[in-house]
């Protein structure tokens, strides 16, 4: 797979790049339920760090939690069981995850489009990206 090279605009604002890169992740997070760790703009980069699939189902609940919130039995059962049945759930959720991965960077291109370098010179998931 041949990468490709962007030349980043460096008319760009820190706080702007910011900006984009929490649109990014409050969309993944909204629509798709996706858990993303972070969200950031570093050398002009748009960076959003997540996940596709889900592990657990405490992950579909509470896609940006860290901790626990739920009771300790209930997330037990949901650690032994989940799991399980999370291999077979994710033939559908890693489908869907992927559009709407896909979906995010395209409204931020349309949204930005003079960044649109910085936007995807950084992707966690560049394959999904191909062709916008």
């Amino acid at each position: 797979m041949e990468i490709e090279e962007y030349e980043l605009n460096n008319n760009y604002d820190e706080y702007q790049c910011s900006v984009i890169a929490a649109e990014i992740g409050d969309y993944l997070v909204k629509y798709g339920r996706i858990n993303v760790r972070q969200t950031k703009s570093k050398f002009g980069t748009i960076r959003v760090y997540c996940s596709i699939g889900c592990y657990s189902f405490y992950q579909i609940f509470k896609p940006r939690h860290i901790y626990v919130t739920w009771p300790k039995w209930l997330y037990d059962i949901d650690l032994k069981y989940g799991s399980f049945v999370m291999k077979y759930l994710n033939k559908l959720i890693v489908p869907y995850h992927s559009f709407v991965y896909r979906r995010a960077y395209k409204k931020a291109l349309q949204k930005y489009p003079e960044l649109r370098s910085n936007i995807l010179a950084c992707p966690d998931f560049e394959e999904l990206l191909k062709g916008l």
